[in-house]
Protein backbone atom coordinates (compact mmCIF):
# COMPACT_ATOMS: atom_id res chain seq x y z
CA UNK A 1 0.00 0.00 0.00
CA UNK A 2 2.44 3.08 -1.52
CA UNK A 3 0.12 5.39 -1.97
CA UNK A 4 -1.28 6.34 1.20
CA UNK A 5 -3.14 9.50 2.01
CA UNK A 6 -4.15 10.22 5.37
CA UNK A 7 -6.80 12.59 5.28
CA UNK A 8 -7.85 14.52 8.50
CA UNK A 9 -10.00 17.05 7.18
CA UNK A 10 -12.11 16.53 4.29
CA UNK A 11 -12.86 19.79 3.55
CA UNK A 12 -9.90 20.77 1.48
CA UNK A 13 -10.69 17.79 -1.03
CA UNK A 14 -12.33 19.14 -4.23
CA UNK A 15 -15.97 17.51 -5.18
CA UNK A 16 -14.28 15.20 -7.35
CA UNK A 17 -11.78 14.21 -5.05
CA UNK A 18 -14.48 13.96 -2.23
CA UNK A 19 -16.48 11.59 -4.46
CA UNK A 20 -13.69 9.47 -4.99
CA UNK A 21 -13.83 8.94 -1.10
CA UNK A 22 -16.94 7.96 -0.66
CA UNK A 23 -17.00 5.67 -3.53
CA UNK A 24 -13.85 4.58 -1.62
CA UNK A 25 -15.34 4.37 2.05
CA UNK A 26 -18.41 2.50 0.38
CA UNK A 27 -15.81 -0.57 -1.27
CA UNK A 28 -14.86 -0.64 2.42
CA UNK A 29 -18.17 -1.27 3.80
CA UNK A 30 -18.58 -3.75 1.23
CA UNK A 31 -15.45 -5.10 1.68
CA UNK A 32 -16.48 -5.22 5.90
CA UNK A 33 -19.95 -7.22 4.46
CA UNK A 34 -17.76 -10.14 3.15
CA UNK A 35 -16.95 -9.09 -0.58
CA UNK A 36 -13.56 -9.26 -1.85
CA UNK A 37 -11.30 -6.43 -2.89
CA UNK A 38 -12.03 -6.65 -6.44
CA UNK A 39 -15.28 -6.78 -6.52
CA UNK A 40 -16.29 -4.71 -3.51
CA UNK A 41 -14.66 -1.69 -5.97
CA UNK A 42 -16.16 -2.69 -8.66
CA UNK A 43 -19.44 -2.47 -7.12
CA UNK A 44 -18.84 1.05 -5.50
CA UNK A 45 -17.99 1.95 -8.71
CA UNK A 46 -13.82 3.95 -7.78
CA UNK A 47 -10.98 2.00 -9.29
CA UNK A 48 -8.53 -0.47 -7.08
CA UNK A 49 -6.20 2.48 -7.01
CA UNK A 50 -8.55 5.05 -5.84
CA UNK A 51 -9.61 2.57 -2.91
CA UNK A 52 -5.64 1.69 -1.99
CA UNK A 53 -5.26 5.25 -2.04
CA UNK A 54 -8.16 6.27 0.37
CA UNK A 55 -8.27 3.76 2.47
CA UNK A 56 -5.09 2.30 2.81
CA UNK A 57 -4.78 1.96 6.74
CA UNK A 58 -7.95 0.63 6.49
CA UNK A 59 -6.47 -2.16 4.74
CA UNK A 60 -4.45 -5.67 5.26
CA UNK A 61 -2.53 -7.65 3.09
CA UNK A 62 -3.15 -11.55 3.92
CA UNK A 63 -1.56 -14.26 1.73
CA UNK A 64 -1.52 -12.36 -1.55
CA UNK A 65 -4.97 -10.91 -0.43
CA UNK A 66 -6.25 -7.30 0.15
CA UNK A 67 -8.81 -7.75 2.81
CA UNK A 68 -10.53 -4.67 5.01
CA UNK A 69 -9.02 -4.42 8.88
CA UNK A 70 -11.58 -4.58 11.86
CA UNK A 71 -11.80 -1.03 12.88
CA UNK A 72 -10.39 2.08 11.26
CA UNK A 73 -9.69 5.70 11.83
CA UNK A 74 -10.88 7.29 8.84
CA UNK A 75 -12.59 10.30 8.77
CA UNK A 76 -16.07 10.11 7.61
CA UNK A 77 -18.78 13.22 6.86
CA UNK A 78 -22.05 12.12 8.94
CA UNK A 79 -25.75 14.03 9.58
CA UNK A 80 -26.54 14.08 13.22
CA UNK A 81 -29.52 16.12 14.70
CA UNK A 82 -28.72 18.45 17.62
CA UNK A 83 -30.74 21.79 19.22
CA UNK A 84 -33.34 21.34 16.50
CA UNK A 85 -31.37 21.21 14.16
CA UNK A 86 -29.50 19.33 11.26
CA UNK A 87 -26.05 19.34 11.13
CA UNK A 88 -23.13 17.05 8.90
CA UNK A 89 -20.19 17.06 11.08
CA UNK A 90 -16.95 14.86 10.21
CA UNK A 91 -15.92 12.04 12.84
CA UNK A 92 -13.09 10.06 12.66
CA UNK A 93 -13.14 6.04 13.04
CA UNK A 94 -15.31 3.43 13.01
CA UNK A 95 -16.37 3.42 16.62
CA UNK A 96 -17.96 7.14 16.17
CA UNK A 97 -19.37 6.24 12.85
CA UNK A 98 -21.41 3.26 13.99
CA UNK A 99 -22.80 5.14 17.34
CA UNK A 100 -23.99 7.56 15.05
CA UNK A 101 -25.59 5.04 13.10
CA UNK A 102 -27.24 3.02 16.15
CA UNK A 103 -28.67 6.95 16.74
CA UNK A 104 -30.22 7.04 13.34
CA UNK A 105 -31.69 3.58 13.67
CA UNK A 106 -33.03 4.59 17.12
CA UNK A 107 -34.80 7.35 15.42
CA UNK A 108 -36.33 5.32 12.87
CA UNK A 109 -37.68 2.89 15.59
CA UNK A 110 -39.05 6.05 18.04
CA UNK A 111 -40.63 7.52 15.01
CA UNK A 112 -41.95 4.35 13.34
CA UNK A 113 -43.66 3.21 16.54
CA UNK A 114 -44.36 6.56 17.73
CA UNK A 115 -42.18 5.23 21.02
CA UNK A 116 -39.28 7.34 22.64
CA UNK A 117 -37.54 4.45 24.18
CA UNK A 118 -35.07 3.54 21.76
CA UNK A 119 -33.87 7.30 21.89
CA UNK A 120 -33.09 7.32 25.75
CA UNK A 121 -29.69 6.07 25.22
CA UNK A 122 -28.39 8.83 23.36
CA UNK A 123 -30.23 11.40 25.41
CA UNK A 124 -26.64 11.84 27.42
CA UNK A 125 -24.59 10.63 24.50
CA UNK A 126 -22.04 12.90 23.10
CA UNK A 127 -19.85 12.52 19.73
CA UNK A 128 -17.02 14.40 19.54
CA UNK A 129 -15.90 15.51 15.99
CA UNK A 130 -12.60 15.99 14.29
CA UNK A 131 -12.21 19.47 15.50
CA UNK A 132 -12.94 18.50 19.25
CA UNK A 133 -16.01 20.12 19.06
CA UNK A 134 -18.79 18.14 21.21
CA UNK A 135 -22.00 17.36 19.81
CA UNK A 136 -25.23 16.08 21.59
CA UNK A 137 -27.93 14.05 20.29
CA UNK A 138 -31.80 15.56 19.70
CA UNK A 139 -33.59 12.90 21.70
CA UNK A 140 -36.94 14.56 21.71
CA UNK A 141 -39.20 13.26 18.66
CA UNK A 142 -41.28 16.38 18.45
CA UNK A 143 -38.13 17.96 17.60
CA UNK A 144 -37.25 15.60 15.01
CA UNK A 145 -40.71 15.56 13.34
CA UNK A 146 -40.09 19.38 13.13
CA UNK A 147 -36.40 18.91 11.30
CA UNK A 148 -37.85 16.43 8.81
CA UNK A 149 -40.63 18.33 8.12
CA UNK A 150 -38.44 21.56 7.45
CA UNK A 151 -36.29 19.70 5.01
CA UNK A 152 -36.76 20.79 1.48
CA UNK A 153 -38.14 18.10 -0.90
CA UNK A 154 -35.54 18.13 -3.94
CA UNK A 155 -37.58 19.02 -6.98
CA UNK A 156 -38.75 16.91 -9.85
CA UNK A 157 -37.42 17.68 -12.77
CA UNK A 158 -38.52 15.73 -16.39
CA UNK A 159 -36.50 14.15 -18.27
CA UNK A 160 -38.40 13.38 -21.33
CA UNK A 161 -40.67 16.75 -22.82
CA UNK A 162 -43.72 15.93 -23.72
CA UNK A 163 -45.00 16.55 -27.36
Amino acid sequence: MRSQVRITSLNRLTPKQLAKYNDSLEALRLMRSGLSFSKSVKMAGTSPHMAKKYLSAALKRENHKISAKRTDSLTRILRIYEDGEENFIQVMGLAKAQKIAKYHSAIGQGIDRANPCPLKEFQYAVVKDIFGKYHHFETDISKLLEIFEKREEPEFFTIYRRQ
